[in-house]
């Protein structure tokens, strides 16, 4: 007759022998228990069965939270191998819109409107910003810098060479398009771009509202077709009304009351600041292909270029003629404004956008004070006073 089963294990309990839910050692020390197993097979309600499935959905959401973390910490190592990726690419872009306005005015527009559709982001990016960094800080710094700093890009390398291209020899607007190169080489600099623009929300806030400004200044004009003179204020109220809506925002990450009481009043002012300036901010979208003074025109097209004038020359009159481009359909107001001796005269001329070649248009100067000697400025500018060309000429006793 065979032992039962609690017989067998007394006996190799008394006996000091390892029980049989235990693993022989190997070394001489203790055995290492084995959990006792029972197996049932129970009939559960499909109440019962919900908190295992609830349980299930919790795993796959821990696992799809890993997915996640992991996918940002690869793009963050491929942008850390390769820094240069995202500025080159972005750059590449800025340009190939330069190419593009002047090989046509309806690809241009297309790359307006990319840009202008990196608008939404900039305004919401502060709440989405938010509330990734309340559920995952780091996941949701990283993604949504990532984000601000390429729209930022964009904005800026498409805007600026068509700033470059209406920049005169004018020490303000050298001075403004000088600016915004450094702030487009800033986005380049990851480290400068962190500690000088992302590190606090004024900032971040700040710098994507002088994004979407320079960028307004050119998208205006070419997709919506406003003239520049409507241009320029639009963008600024725009520009101000976005900076007073996120105060909220903005003012928590401010350390003492007098930064606080500073930014406040720099959101007041600046813009006022701006706008009396304005004469120093290039007019992008408008370009003078070809300017020059003469004294003949036939069928819009200029004579010879003169640059010193008897005064016996001057009862033939003196024309400043002048090809603007803009953009299509655009209906623009230029004014052709007269000096010497701190006399001015204005003339004023409408152009419509186009052509290729420019919109050709002109005056005629025929009454000349009596004493008409020396040296003679002749500025095309729009209603603003932007400068978009400079002429000259001497007059000589003769």
């Amino acid at each position: 007759m065979q032992p039962s089963s609690s017989e067998q294990y007394d006996a190799r309990r008394a006996s000091g022998a390892p029980p049989l839910g235990a693993l022989e050692p190997a070394n001489g020390t203790e055995p290492t228990p084995v959990a006792d197993v029972s197996l049932s097979i129970v009939s559960l309600s499909p109440a019962e069965q919900a908190p295992a499935a609830d349980g299930l959905g919790a795993r796959d959401a821990a696992r799809a939270d890993r997915r996640g973390n992991r996918l940002v910490a690869r793009v963050a190592a491929a942008f850390a191998r390769y820094p240069w990726l995202l500025p080159a690419a972005s750059f590449a872009a800025g340009w190939a819109g330069f190419v593009m306005v002047h090989r046509g005015e309806e690809l241009a527009r297309m790359m307006a409107l990319l840009a202008l559709l990196g608008w939404p982001w900039l305004l919401v990016e502060p709440l989405i910003r938010r509330r990734l960094e309340r559920r995952k800080p780091r996941m949701g710094k990283l993604a949504v810098n990532f984000v601000s700093q390429s729209l930022q890009q964009e904005l800026l390398f498409f805007s600026l060479p068509f700033l470059i291209g209406a920049t005169q020899l004018d020490t303000g607007q050298i001075a403004f398009t000088a600016l915004a190169g450094a702030a487009a080489l800033l986005t380049t600099i990851d480290p400068l771009y962190e500690r000088w623009v992302a590190k606090r929300a004024a900032r971040r806030l700040l710098f994507h509202a002088y994004c979407s400004w320079l960028a307004a200044l050119v998208v205006l004009p070419m997709v919506l077709r406003l003239p520049v003179e409507r241009a320029l204020p639009l963008s600024l109220i725009g520009v101000t009304a976005w900076l007073i809506l996120t105060l909220p925002l903005s003012l928590p990450s401010l350390r003492t009351r007098w930064g606080k009481a500073a930014w406040v009043a720099g959101v007041a002012l600046v813009p006022s600041a701006v706008w009396a300036v304005r004469a120093q901010v290039p007019a992008a979208g408008l370009a003078v292909t070809e300017a020059r003074i003469t004294q003949t025109v036939e069928n819009y097209t200029p004579g010879e270029r003169v640059r010193v004038l008897r005064r016996s020359d001057l009862q033939r009159g003196v024309i400043a003629y002048a090809a603007i481009r803009a953009p299509s359909s655009l209906t623009q107001d230029v004014i052709f404004e007269w000096r010497h001796n701190g006399e001015r005269e204005r003339i004023v001329s409408a152009i419509r956008g186009g052509r290729a070649q420019g919109y050709r248009t002109y005056t005629r100067k025929m009454v000349f004070p009596a004493d008409p000697l020396g040296s003679w400025t002749v500025d095309v500018v729009t209603p603003q006073g932007q400068l978009l060309e400079r002429m000259r000429f001497f007059v000589v006793d003769g």
